[in-house]
């Protein structure tokens, strides 16, 4: 089984093969408590057998943490490393990060990669990550995709279910995430497999219709009542719906913060290995929803902060919303027609 130590450590050697751990590069293993022992064992023992001299940064979780349940995502900008200038320094140094413990949205992250240190995060179930276990045609695929976004100035967004949604594009950058980390300065996450962009501040506007099937996290829940969101000048302006959108309404209002409802990055999937079906078999503390977030033809509609693209908005508040059955257009071609990558760059 994928989970066991001997089949985890072949796995994450050829991921560092990938991410080009090579002979005499420092790689650093950043643990928390909450970091998989078997990943941290894995990991090390596959970069030192590609050559490399590795040490483990363990940094111990903060006390009081103002985030609700066990998924990271759920309270975005504050992570362990806040304040420890030590730590950050050497990773700083480093040419490799090996994310165990997950410093996405933090500032501490972003210092490190300016380093042109790189980044890998990996804290998925390891069913999961052996399931999609990143390739070059991965890679390939998301760079077509990234390509076509990095080029287009307009976002279409439809669904029969009634979202319409238009955005400007270009003020942001463009991320694509394919889980290898081969490049200087670069983050990926394993396991994923998609591409996504800001829009221009205020410039999103139409309505979105969250239908039965797609998914809220962090809620890590499939949507059971149609939602429906209006969007104004780039902000959530109001939710419509029964249960679903009474839930949605007081979740982000609880965080007391007008930017929670901001229009966040907007992006599609490119993982055919990813499962949509997958969120119901795992408890939910084991999985952050990575299945979701990649599922191939997959619509990404997210809410609250942009810093990861370039901009000042920052906010705990974080929901990533992976929708079914839309089409994406860009600078009107469609990438994504009802839910089905058409776009011929990024198939195969």
């Amino acid at each position: 089984m994928a989970g066991s130590g001997m089949h985890l450590l072949p796995m994450w050697k050829e991921v560092l093969a990938l991410s080009k751990v090579s002979k005499g590069e420092d790689v650093v293993v950043l643990t928390a408590q909450n970091s998989n022992p078997l990943y941290i064992d894995a990991a090390t023992h596959a970069a030192m057998e590609l050559g490399a001299n590795v040490f483990r940064i363990d940094i111990p979780s903060p006390r009081g943490a103002a985030g609700m349940g066990a998924d990271p995502t759920a309270f975005l900008g504050a992570t362990a490393l806040a304040g420890n200038r030590p730590a950050v320094e050497a990773m700083k140094q480093a040419d490799m990060v090996i994310d165990l413990m997950f410093l996405l949205w933090s500032p501490e992250q972003h210092e490190i990669l300016a380093s042109g240190t790189r980044i890998l995060l990996a804290i998925e179930p390891p069913d999961a990550l052996a399931r999609m276990l990143p390739s070059a045609g991965d890679k390939r695929r998301v760079g077509a995709a990234e390509k076509r976004l990095k080029a287009a100035r307009t976002m279409r967004i439809t669904s029969q279910a009634g979202t319409d949604l238009e955005a400007a594009l270009g003020q942001y950058s463009v991320m694509a995430e394919y889980g290898i980390a081969d490049v200087p300065g670069r983050w990926d996450h394993w396991a994923s497999g998609f591409v996504f962009t800001w829009p221009n501040e205020g410039s999103a506007n139409g309505t979105v219709v969250l239908a039965p099937g797609d998914i809220i996290l962090p809620f890590n829940s499939y949507v059971a009542t149609p939602i429906t969101l209006t969007i104004r000048d780039g902000y959530i302006r109001d939710i419509q719906g029964a249960f679903d959108a009474d839930y949605l309404r007081e979740y982000i209002g609880a965080f007391g913060d007008p930017e929670g409802y901001a229009v966040s990055h907007l992006g599609w999937g490119l993982q055919p290995k990813a499962k949509w079906t997958a969120l119901h078999l795992y408890d939910k503390s084991q999985t952050i929803g990575m299945d979701a977030r990649a599922f191939s033809g997959n619509f990404m509609f997210s809410t609250g902060p942009n810093t990861e693209g370039g901009g000042t908005r920052i906010t705990p508040c974080h929901l990533d919303i992976p929708m079914r059955n839309c089409s994406v257009m860009l600078d009107g071609e469609p990438v994504v027609e009802g839910g089905k990558v058409v776009a011929r760059d990024q198939l195969g």
